[in-house]
């Protein structure tokens, strides 16, 4: 299970890029970000805590960046000024199971904000995973 939560939090740090429709993204500043990813599962009785300096260079998040693989969907896409929320469904593969969730993210000049809650079973036992990253920009990237 400690493998699927670090998976689960290194998608959330590292998204890779990928299009989709303008009006499903919203603007990110570019620059140096020092990230916080707390992540809670039910299965672990300890949250999994990292803190990263990350360059980020996108200039908009879209919900495709926050999606683990190419089995994962994002559905329900609703925007709100700097604010996304969209379900996350994912239909599994050898790494990781099949799991459903809802995710948010948000942005400002100096900020950014995603949550996660992605729900599952694993070896017959159902599960709970619930990340939240929180960056703050330090600066331009070096």
């Amino acid at each position: 299970m400690y493998i699927l939560t670090l998976a689960l939090s290194i998608f959330l740090l590292v998204p890779a890029l990928d299009s989709i429709a303008a009006d499903d993204s919203i603007s990110v500043v570019p620059g140096n970000y020092k990230i916080k990813t707390t992540t809670r599962s039910n299965m672990n009785p300890n949250p999994q805590v990292d803190v990263e300096e990350q360059c980020v260079t996108d200039t908009s998040f879209n919900p495709k960046m926050a999606l683990p693989d190419e089995s994962c969907k994002a559905a329900n896409v609703k925007k709100s000024g700097n604010s996304l929320s969209f379900d996350i469904k994912c239909g599994g593969n050898q790494v990781m199971p099949p799991m459903n969730g809802k995710a948010e993210a948000s942005t400002t000049s100096s900020t950014l904000k995603f949550h996660v809650k992605m729900v599952g079973s694993y070896q017959g036992q159902e599960f709970s995973v619930n990340s939240t990253s929180e960056g703050t920009r330090t600066g331009n990237c070096n």
